[in-house]
C-alpha cells in the first residue's frame, strides 16, 4: 500500500468528523442569517418611514419683515426657509406652519386650503384636518412687533385657535 494512504488512516482530524458542521446545518444557518439580515433591512426601512428625516423649523424667533411691507396686500406667502405660510387678510397677519402633522412633510397651498403631497392629508384654510392620515391641525405661531419695528414670529409659542392667531396691523 502506498505510503500516503497509511498517513490518512492515522490522521486524527478525520476521526472527529462527527464534530464537523453538516451540510444541512450549514444551509439552515445560512438561511437563518439571510432571514435575520432581511428583517434588519425591513426594520430600517419601516423605522425611516415612522421617523422621517424631516427638517424642523430652524430657529424659534424670526422676522417676517416690516409692517409696511407685510401689509401691502392680502394673500398667502410661503417662506421656504422657515417652512411657514404668512397669511395677510384685511390688515391682519398670522403665521401658520407648513409642516404636515402626519410625518413632517411640507404641505402645499391649494385652492381649498393645504395638501400634503406625501400621504394625501388635506387641511382647510384654517389648518383643520379635512382628510387623510394627519392626526392634528396645522399649528399657528405667535406674531409680535419687535424692538426694531419688524414683525417677529415665535415658532416656540403655538396658538391653537385660528382666530386668536391674528396679529392686527400697527403700520
Amino acid at each position: 500500500m502506498p505510503k500516503y494512504r497509511n498517513s490518512l488512516k492515522n490522521d486524527n482530524s478525520l476521526k472527529d468528523r462527527d464534530k464537523l458542521i453538516t451540510r444541512k446545518t450549514f444551509l439552515a444557518l445560512l438561511g437563518l442569517g439571510a432571514f435575520a439580515g432581511g428583517c434588519q433591512m425591513l426594520g430600517v426601512s419601516v423605522g425611516g418611514f415612522l421617523y422621517p428625516n424631516a427638517m424642523k423649523i430652524p430657529s424659534s424667533t424670526f422676522s417676517i419683515g416690516r409692517p409696511v411691507d407685510v401689509f401691502k396686500s392680502d394673500g398667502k406667502v410661503y417662506d421656504s426657509k422657515q417652512k411657514v405660510f404668512i397669511v395677510v387678510k384685511e390688515g391682519k397677519v398670522r403665521v401658520q406652519t407648513a409642516v404636515c402633522t402626519h410625518l413632517g412633510c411640507t404641505v402645499n397651498a391649494v385652492e381649498t386650503g393645504y395638501s400634503c403631497p406625501c400621504h394625501g392629508s388635506t387641511y382647510n384654510h384654517e389648518g383643520d384636518v379635512t382628510g387623510g392620515p394627519a392626526p392634528k391641525a396645522l399649528k399657528y405661531f405667535k406674531v409680535f412687533k419687535g424692538a426694531s419695528g419688524e414683525l417677529l414670529v415665535n415658532s416656540a409659542t403655538h396658538i391653537n385657535d385660528p382666530d386668536s392667531a391674528w396679529y392686527t396691523a400697527e403700520v
